[in-house]
């Protein structure tokens, strides 16, 4: 055997070593206790608690503050490895609380963070903890959600830059607080569609509300202020028993800019004509 022959096999052996070793670094990585990097790199974390299982495939159970009391629930994943290649961390995730079930993708990047496919129900028992409303017992369908929002301290970059998906709720009789009386409103079947928009130069999440009929009832935009924006139509008030205003249909006759996830009782100002 020639020296170069020989000199080349080495180089080759040396590689696939190399090749193995990397491996086998990759793979100890991914088996690591989640527990343990949560502890490293998040240890005051008290929205996370009994976390199981690795980086690859593992559980934990969240809670975040609501209105009326914590809401609690769990949250699995299984990692997409292939998203590295795209600069992202991403893997498949399902959670749940109570009877709400959501299963999709959720990929995150430096500047963004992303959800793919999500569908699931939302049952009524996390949407009476989260708003002080009287709600119907029916949950909203999430049907195939994909959100993108990017941060960043350019308006024209920051907030939502992608949307798409529906969510489907069959309504029924809802009683919210205001000025100390709570009003009460037959809500039709809905369906709302998700669509990016920009509006006021902000990138922002548009959620049009139909009816059956694909008439309007009425628009929510939240912008990267994690402000939303409520208009309502005269279609969809005319379902309220004390309402007596008078316009066209399709006039939004109500305007509301709250904090989201805040009650109606506590909007910054609304208008009727």
């Amino acid at each position: 055997m020639s020296p170069s022959s020989t000199s080349s096999h080495k180089r080759l052996r040396k590689l696939w070593w190399l090749v193995g070793l990397v491996l086998f670094v990759f793979f100890a990585l991914l088996q690591m206790p989640a527990a343990w990097v949560m502890q490293k790199y998040a240890p005051n974390n008290n929205h996370v608690q009994h976390v199981s299982g690795n980086l690859w495939q593992g559980s934990a159970i969240w809670q975040m503050p609501a209105p009326s009391a914590p809401l609690t629930g769990t949250a699995s994943w299984s990692w997409q490895p292939w998203q590295l290649f795209l600069g992202k961390i991403g893997a498949d995730v399902e959670i749940a609380t109570g009877q709400t079930r959501l299963q999709g993708q959720v990929k995150v990047s430096r500047s963004a963070w992303q959800v793919d496919d999500m569908s699931g129900k939302i049952a009524p028992e996390t949407l009476t903890s989260v708003v002080d409303w009287q709600l119907p017992n029916t949950p909203i369908q999430v049907n195939n959600v994909s959100l993108q929002r990017r941060s960043g301290s350019d308006e024209q970059v920051a907030g939502f830059t992608q949307a798409d998906g529906q969510l489907t709720w069959v309504g029924g009789e809802v009683g919210y607080p205001s000025g100390g009386k709570v009003f009460y409103i037959t809500m039709p079947a809905m369906r709302a569609q998700l669509s990016q928009e920009q509006k006021s130069d902000k990138n922002m999440l548009h959620i049009n509300l139909l009816n059956n009929q694909d008439k309007r009832l009425g628009d929510l935009y939240i912008d990267s202020d994690n402000m939303v924006d409520v208009s309502l139509t005269q279609r969809l008030l005319e379902n309220m028993p004390e309402y007596q205003g008078q316009a066209p249909q399709d006039t939004s006759v109500v305007s509301v800019r709250q904090p989201l996830f805040s009650g109606v009782s506590n909007s910054a100002s609304a208008g009727a004509p």
